[in-house]
Formats: C-alpha cells, sequence, structure tokens
C-alpha cells in the first residue's frame, strides 16, 4: 500500500520528515503541475497505512492510501483522471497523479465531502456553471458537499460564494477545499438551515434531490436576486416538471439530462425553455 500526501515544494522536506516519523521506509516524489507534489510513502501492512494517512488527515494534510500495483492501481488512476467541462473549468483530486499543468482554471478537492465532478447530478451544474458565469456573481451553494459547485463558481469569476450545509463534515470538507485552492477569502462556508439565510444572490445551486428542493422552494425562491438564475438537481428526468411547479413564479429555461439524471434552470421573467441531452 502507498501512502500519498499532496502537498506543495515548499513543504516537500517537512512532509518526508513526518512520513519517516511515522515509519515510512522511502518516499517518492511526484511532481503533479507547477504548484502540486506528490509525496508517496510505500507501506508493508495495509491497516498501518491506513493509520498513517488518517493521522496526517488529523494534522491537517491532504493524505490517502493507494494501492502499489496492478489493476487496482489502474483502477484508481482512472479514478483520478482529471475532468474537464467546456474547455474552462478543470476538476482534480489533488492526490492525482495524472499531470495538471494545462489544465483550465483547475478546482482540486482533498478528502470528504459528496462532490468530485464525477456523479452526473454534480457534472450537470458544473456544465450550467461554466455556461453562464460570467464574473463578478455571488453565489449561494445549497447542500454544499465538498464545496466543489461553488469553488467551479470562483474559479469562472463569480465575487463570492456562501456555502451552506446542514452537516458539519460537508462545511469542514468545503472549508478545507477552499484553503486548498487558494480562496479561503472568497468563500464562506457555514452550518445552518437556508431559512437562516438573509440575502439575494446572483445564483442559486442545489443538488440536493427532489424531496429537499420541494421542502425548500420558498427559500431558494425568496433568496434568488431579480436577474437571477436557480439551478437544481439530483432529480430524475420524470421530476422536472414535478419540481419546476413547486420553484413558481420562477420559470424553467433550461433542462439537462444525463441518464437518469437531470438538472432545471430557473429565472425569473422568461418563457422559452431549452432542454438539452448530456450523455
Amino acid at each position: 500500500m502507498i501512502v500519498v500526501v499532496a502537498t506543495t515544494e515548499a513543504r516537500v522536506a517537512e512532509v518526508r520528515c513526518r512520513l519517516g516519523g511515522l515509519g515510512s521506509r522511502a518516499t517518492e516524489i511526484v511532481d503533479a503541475g507547477a504548484m502540486r507534489r506528490l509525496v508517496l510513502a510505500p507501506v508493508e501492512d495495509v491497516g498501518q497505512a491506513e493509520l498513517m494517512a488518517a493521522a496526517l488527515r488529523a494534522e491537517g494534510e491532504v493524505a490517502v492510501t493507494r494501492p502499489e500495483g496492478g489493476a487496482r492501481l489502474e483502477a484508481w488512476r482512472r479514478h483520478t483522471l482529471p475532468t474537464t467541462l467546456g474547455g474552462r473549468l478543470s476538476v482534480c483530486f489533488a492526490w492525482s497523479e495524472h499531470d495538471r499543468q494545462d489544465l483550465p482554471r483547475l478546482v482540486e478537492l482533498g478528502p470528504g465531502g459528496f462532490g468530485s465532478g464525477e456523479h452526473p447530478s454534480t457534472r450537470l451544474l458544473l456544465e450550467e456553471l461554466v455556461d453562464r458565469i460570467r464574473g463578478g456573481e455571488r453565489v449561494l451553494d445549497v447542500g454544499c458537499g465538498s464545496g466543489v459547485l461553488g469553488l467551479g463558481a470562483l474559479r469562472l469569476g463569480a465575487s463570492h460564494v456562501v456555502a451552506v450545509d446542514v452537516k458539519p463534515t460537508a462545511v469542514e470538507a468545503t472549508r478545507r477545499n477552499a484553503a486548498l485552492n487558494g480562496m479561503a477569502a472568497r468563500m464562506e462556508a457555514i452550518l445552518a438551515p437556508l431559512t437562516e439565510i438573509d440575502d439575494a444572490f446572483d445564483v442559486v445551486v442545489a443538488n440536493v434531490g427532489r424531496a429537499a428542493v420541494v421542502e425548500l422552494a420558498p427559500a431558494l425562491v425568496r433568496l434568488l436576486a431579480p436577474g437571477g438564475w436557480l439551478g437544481v438537481s439530483g432529480i430524475s428526468p420524470s421530476q422536472c416538471s414535478l419540481v419546476a411547479g413547486f420553484l413558481r413564479p420562477l420559470t424553467e429555461v433550461e433542462r439537462r439530462t444525463s441518464g437518469e439524471w437531470a438538472a432545471v434552470v430557473l429565472t425569473r421573467g422568461f418563457s422559452r425553455s431549452r432542454v438539452a441531452g448530456v450523455s
């Protein structure tokens, strides 16, 4: 088993020293791009490797374990391939060994929190952000998970994001990922029900599923600024019209589908809808 620590060039020596203190017999350095170095430490015992990675995470490091070789390593490398959307935004795990030198507007994610851009419900809203963010928007990320939607919006040019969730682990993961990407000053991650938010946002995104959208519908409508847009996801194509009905007086202007998943975009003052199928 290999312990992988994602760090920077300036901290490589410090991380190698800490790994040595935890019993690592050797380390390898992988250059994964201008801003990212990976320190790889082989550990013979699987349980020991997991404990070592957990200890490093408790100290604030971005640390995981990965297979040492064979088919499991190949699967790991496929799973950690960066995702690029519309040529404008990329998402990648911080511990990915794939080169990210030329990836556009990269967002890196550490451990914890739901949402890596791989699941269709997340990807559909990321694609909407790629198409719609023009710069300077104030964004509300409802049910932030890992914070990937808010971070994507910031990387695309949004000015500020409020990320809200009712799960402490999601808020913590979002804060860590904001710091990892140098965006902590522009992202406010809070543990609170949506009803406690009192502001108006140019963009509201909610990848929370049908039941939660219906429950939160009055607050989602209230929090959308005039001329803004709301994107909801985590629903099936057959649920789109039903969900849009609960969000009146907002009007559906776009619908994206990907297999069993769909996202709906709504705004004020428009009547024409566009439906896009996404493979």
